[in-house]
């Protein structure tokens, strides 16, 4: 179904899709196994590696984006619970005003298409009636599945990348970390996810539902 509408419409229809999701960013990520490589003499002793202590601090970073780049990061109030109602709030005030102010043509003809997962709070009653009540289509994901996910595939790995490996103090440190991740991202125009869509459609179809990876 969405290949074809891919098909029918083009670029144009990724264009107006606006993917969402939600992470914890924490004041210390543990460097992946590829960035802790380095090159060695044979026979030289490995580097010692620190137990590292896990942080308390984390906050939780709700993410929304499309085909250009990041629009929008929120940064959920501690001991907060991201509800239903909660997660409609922040699409009225905050998501709307953000494309009212930096992405006008959303609120056009060309109203949003939203991607988000399944989890409860995206698909409670009071966020379907609110979306329905703008107009907004909601694109069809399948349960269980981070791989065709931009969010999960794309935006949040490549925005923890850069905090990999590095020990935050505070909340404020964290979320500004996240700001300045987001600011290369967006310069750089790094975040591609919603552009591959379309490949991810086709091996889901060639896998015959089966998990892709390597995306």
């Amino acid at each position: 179904m969405h290949l074809e509408s891919y098909k029918k419409k083009g670029d144009a229809f990724l264009h107006r899709i606006i993917a969402l999701d939600e992470a914890w960013a924490r004041a210390y990520e543990p460097e992946m196994k590829r960035q802790s490589n380095e090159w060695r003499h044979y026979g030289s002793p490995r580097k010692t590696k620190l137990r590292q202590n896990p942080s308390n601090a984390k906050v939780m970073i709700i993410f929304a984006y499309y085909s250009a780049g990041i629009i929008l990061t929120h940064a959920v109030p501690q001991h907060t619970t991201v509800t239903g109602q909660y997660y409609a709030d922040f699409f009225e005030h905050h998501l709307r005003r953000a494309l009212r102010k930096k992405r006008p043509h959303f609120l056009g003809e060309n109203t949003p298409i939203i991607l988000h997962d399944n989890a409860r709070p995206h698909v409670t009653g009071v966020v379907n009636q609110l979306l329905a009540r703008w107009q907004w289509e909601v694109l069809y994901h399948p349960p269980y599945s981070p791989d065709i996910s931009p969010c999960d595939f794309d935006l949040i790995p490549k925005v923890k990348e850069p905090l990999r490996g590095r020990h935050f103090k505070t909340i404020p440190d964290i979320i500004d970390a996240v700001g300045r991740s987001v600011r290369t991202i967006n310069k750089t125009g790094a975040a591609k996810g919603i552009m591959r869509l379309p490949h991810c459609w086709e091996r889901v179809l060639h896998n015959v539902g089966e998990y892709i990876e390597g995306l």
